[in-house]
């Protein structure tokens, strides 16, 4: 198992359990769980070295230090995919005339994630929509099943959407499932990724 998913297991796990349960039937709001995930930036620089900047629809605006000629604050969108991170950031990659130069510097994603607590529907959808993502790491934070056997059953399905799509087996790169199940009391959080043959889940061991 890649070090990088102990990396991320070892602060998005916590980070997602301190998530406040929703209400009646409710769920966690969005940007709790991308504030979550953001937690996990230390160890993407670590692992793909800086600049390292994440997006998402709703992310709090501030000082753009680093890529700001002016330090002016970028107005900051949801770029393709629910949550990303990338090497340097878009305006850079635009040519703002705001924004520094990336010099001899590319813009890269290294990082994307799609969120879904809907229908099994919705979250295969995303799981799909993630396998067009040219990155290093796709993640997927969906509500799972809450019984064993229905949990098996829906993780046999998205193995095989993911083979169901022509590019999976050619350059499936790693993986992050982050499946999250709640009451009115507390949020649960399990890590999975995919074993060596593709074809099923494995939990992501954190030592």
């Amino acid at each position: 198992m890649d070090d990088i998913l102990r990396g991320l297991a070892k602060v998005i796990r916590p980070a997602m359990l301190a998530i406040a349960p929703p209400l009646d039937s409710g769920r966690p709001p969005t940007r709790a769980v991308f504030e979550a995930l953001k937690k996990a930036r230390p160890a993407i620089a670590k692992r793909f070295g800086a600049p390292v900047l994440c997006r998402y629809s709703g992310c709090p605006e501030g000082p753009a230090k680093g890529y700001s000629k002016g330090g002016r604050a970028f107005k900051v969108l949801e770029y393709l995919w629910d949550f990303s991170f990338s090497r340097y950031a878009i305006p850079q990659a635009i040519e703002d005339p705001e924004a520094k130069p990336m010099g001899d510097g590319k813009f890269e994603l290294l990082f994307v994630a799609e969120s879904e607590m809907g229908t099994k529907n919705e979250i295969c959808r995303d799981l799909l929509k993630l396998l067009e993502a040219r990155t290093s790491i796709r993640c997927l934070v969906y509500r799972q099943p809450r019984r064993s056997r229905d949990r098996q059953e829906f993780e046999a399905r998205m193995i095989r959407v993911l083979h169901n799509h022509a590019y999976f087996q050619r350059r499936p790169g790693i993986w992050l499932f982050v499946a999250l199940t709640w009451t009115h009391q507390k949020i649960e959080c399990d890590l999975y990724t995919l074993d060596e043959e593709l074809d099923r889940l494995v939990p992501v061991r954190t030592a």
